[in-house]
């Protein structure tokens, strides 16, 4: 071989790699190393149920509720905005009496959860506990979100964007906070699972 066709077939070698390269689809991310169990500041999503058609037309998304996982010391307890009031479960219970509900639901009913890639730091844990544990009892209102300002209650998704906000992680849409945009602005820092 001289010293022209060496060069030629190593561009034609380098050629044939490239093209094959670039034709496939991108590799998904491997999953994060997560530990056993769900880290604190999970996010719990809803999808379906009886208020899918009218979230559906207004935030353009079928997600229909959120809940938050913070822990107490190793005991992970569920934060949600639901009639009548907000209030906490722990995990287990929750879980339960979830699954409960979408067996037994007239429209169906599935559920995913978000954990972070990254832990909250301890600061910024202490500060979201702290506001989840000031909203406690907080009457469950979507006043806000039709009439477009604060009103005395609070819904799920505008509680855990608030939640979330006092970490500095995103700015919470308040009263126009749905499940849908809330899940929107996890995804840079936040992995989806599976069921818990």
């Amino acid at each position: 071989m001289n010293r022209i066709q060496r060069p030629m077939k190593r561009l034609t070698l380098l050629l044939i790699l490239c093209l094959a390269s670039c034709s496939r689809e991108p590799a998904a991310p491997p999953p994060p190393p997560y530990d056993a169990g769900l880290r604190d500041g999970s996010v719990i999503f809803w999808q379906g149920g009886l208020l899918v058609k009218p979230i559906l037309k207004h935030t353009d998304s079928d997600l229909t509720h959120a809940a938050i996982v913070l822990y107490n010391g190793k005991e992970p307890f569920v934060f949600e905005a639901v009639p009548p009031r907000v209030h906490k479960v722990p995990m287990a219970e929750y879980r339960r009496l979830m699954e409960e509900k979408a067996d037994e639901g007239r429209r169906p009913m599935t559920w995913f959860v978000m954990q972070p890639t990254v832990r909250y730091t301890a600061s910024q844990l202490t500060a979201m506990k702290a506001h989840a544990e000031s909203q406690l009892g907080r009457p469950y209102m979507l006043r806000g979100w039709w009439k477009g300002h604060e009103v005395r209650g609070i819904f799920c998704s505008e509680l855990v964007g608030d939640i979330i906000e006092t970490s500095g992680k995103i700015e919470s849409g308040h009263i126009r906070e749905s499940p849908g945009s809330l899940h929107d602005k996890l995804l840079p820092f936040y992995w989806e699972l599976s069921t818990p």
